[in-house]
C-alpha cells in the first residue's frame, strides 16, 4: 500500500505542482512522525500545518510541496501505516483471520489513529473523489487482503460460508475503532471479540 499523495481532484500532486524537487525520504517521513505525534496529542481537528512543521523541523513549504491540504497529510500519515501490514498464510484459515485481524488492532489502537480518524473520516466523506481515492490507495489492499485468506481456506476446505471481503474490512474496522476508544480493552481482548464476532456469524469454519 503505497503511501501516494492525490489532490482531491484526482490529479497527482507531482503532475501539478511542475518543476521543483521532491523532499527527500528522510526528510518526508520526519513529517510523517511529526504528524503522528501531534495527532495523537491534540487530534485532527486542532492539528496544523505550522505545529507539525516545528515538530519535524520543517517548514510549510516542504509540506505543501507534498501534501496539498491537511486532509492529505494526516490521510498518508495514518492511513500510510498500513503498508506494513503483512499476509499471514500459515495453513490455517483461522490462524490467517487472527493474525491479520490482529495487525489491524494494534495500528488501530495507536493514540494517533484513535484521535485522528474520526475527523479525518468526516473530512473524507464529505468528498466522495477523495473518498474513492482513498479506498483504492488504503482500503482495498485490506479488503484483498481478507479474500486472499477467504479464498485459501475455501480451496483447503477449512471456509464453508461465503463473506464479501468488503464486508469483513468494515466489520472487522467497526469493532476495533469503537472497542479501541477506551484504553482499558487490550490488544488482545479486540482481538478476541473481532474474532468471536465474525466467526459466530460472517465466517464458518470447518473443524480443526
Amino acid at each position: 500500500m503505497a503511501s501516494a499523495s492525490t489532490s482531491e481532484t484526482g490529479t497527482s500532486d507531482a503532475a501539478r505542482r511542475g518543476p521543483g524537487r521532491p523532499p527527500d525520504l528522510e526528510k518526508r517521513q520526519a513529517i510523517i512522525d511529526a504528524t503522528l505525534d501531534v495527532l495523537a496529542e491534540v487530534g485532527y481537528a486542532s492539528l496544523t500545518i505550522d505545529a507539525v512543521a516545528k515538530r519535524a523541523g520543517s517548514n510549510r513549504v516542504l509540506i505543501y510541496r507534498v501534501w496539498d491540504s491537511k486532509v492529505l497529510l494526516v490521510r498518508d500519515a495514518l492511513f500510510g501505516l498500513a503498508a506494513n501490514l503483512t499476509l499471514p498464510d500459515t495453513g490455517s484459515a483461522r490462524a490467517d483471520l487472527r493474525d491479520f485481524v490482529r495487525q489491524h488492532v494494534d495500528h488501530m489502537r495507536l493514540p494517533a489513529y484513535v484521535n485522528g480518524v474520526p475527523g479525518l473520516t468526516v473530512e473524507l466523506l464529505s468528498n466522495r473523489e477523495l473518498f474513492r481515492d482513498t479506498w483504492q490507495q488504503f482500503i482495498k489492499p485490506t479488503e484483498d487482503g481478507f479474500a486472499t485468506i477467504l479464498e485459501r481456506g475455501r480451496r483447503r476446505g477449512d471456509v464453508v460460508r461465503d463473506v464479501e471481503p468488503w464486508v469483513l474490512t468494515r466489520v472487522v474496522s467497526g469493532i476495533t475503532t469503537g472497542l479501541a476508544q477506551t484504553s482499558r480493552v487490550s490488544a488482545e481482548e479486540i482481538t478476541d471479540v473481532v474474532m468471536d464476532a465474525v466467526l459466530g456469524g460472517l465466517i464458518e469454519l470447518t473443524e480443526g
